[in-house]
């Protein structure tokens, strides 16, 4: 393992339990629209999922946008790009979803040539946030928008791990994201980039049923992975979780930055 690049391989190489668990994570479900909204989406318009994981945004994307639209779907995991031509198939809207590979920071499309370009929870992976947004502001047509939703690795709340184990446990697997604090951020890069009427909203929901528990899983994986955390440590911190959602104590917090830009 490459310390210095593992931010990016460890989403080029993705374990097929970590695909199952993305796959159920990012499935569309009614309350996210709240982190969609902004985009103003609206049938008939050509819309760029960046970073689009297994599909599941980028289907709800070609629902929206209609026989008349199109999304371009866009991540650099293979497995990913080819559960999203599968889900595009079976959702019976494979004319209207395009799906490419990339191994660049870069979106395989000419100048001006999209409406939207829509990137949850990626920005925080790249090499250069500006410069991806700057190659957002090139795809989009004079007037589209770029919405990014990403999250601020700082203000996670896990009980009963409590602060002092979560900064702990994070430190140790920091090595997984290029931009941990990427969401405080994005209001200024996005200006950074030559947006204009730049808009910002956070949303905090807060999850006690478990359903965001993969997180945590994925860091404690990840904190396994860089050796800088005793496996036992890891372990306890895990038990603890697995026992607050069993007895109905467990809180999950991650505030999500919702940033819109027009070209």
């Amino acid at each position: 393992m490459d310390d210095s690049t593992y931010y990016r391989d460890h989403w080029v190489r993705v374990e097929p339990e970590r695909v199952a668990a993305y796959e159920e994570m990012f499935r569309w479900r009614p309350q996210m629209e709240p982190l969609i909204a902004p985009a103003a989406l609206e049938p008939g318009l050509v819309v760029v999922d960046y970073g689009c994981g297994p599909g599941g945004l980028a289907i709800e994307l070609a629902r929206r946008v209609g026989a008349g639209g199109h999304v371009h779907a866009v991540d650099i995991n293979a497995v990913f790009v080819e559960r999203t031509r599968t889900a595009a198939v079976n959702e019976g809207v494979s004319d209207r979803v395009t799906v490419h590979q990339i191994d660049a920071d870069r979106v395989p499309l000419p100048d001006r040539s999209v409406d939207r370009v829509i990137c949850k929870n990626v920005l925080e992976y790249v090499d250069d946030v500006t410069a991806t947004l700057r190659e957002f502001r090139r795809v989009l047509r004079p007037g589209g928008l770029a919405h990014v939703t990403d999250c601020d690795w700082g203000m996670l709340v896990v009980e009963p791990l409590g602060p002092e184990r979560v900064v702990e446990m994070f430190a140790a697997a920091s090595l997984a994201y290029r931009t941990p604090l990427i969401g405080r951020r994005l209001f200024g890069c996005m200006k950074g980039a030559g947006f204009r009427d730049v808009r910002l909203q956070v949303l905090a929901t807060s999850d006690t049923q478990g359903f965001f528990a993969p997180i945590v899983w994925n860091m404690a994986n990840y904190a396994r992975e860089s050796g800088r955390l005793p496996a036992a440590t890891i372990d306890t911190f895990l038990a603890d979780l697995q026992q607050a959602i069993a007895d109905g104590t467990y809180l999950l917090v991650l505030p999500q930055f919702l940033v819109t830009g027009t070209a």
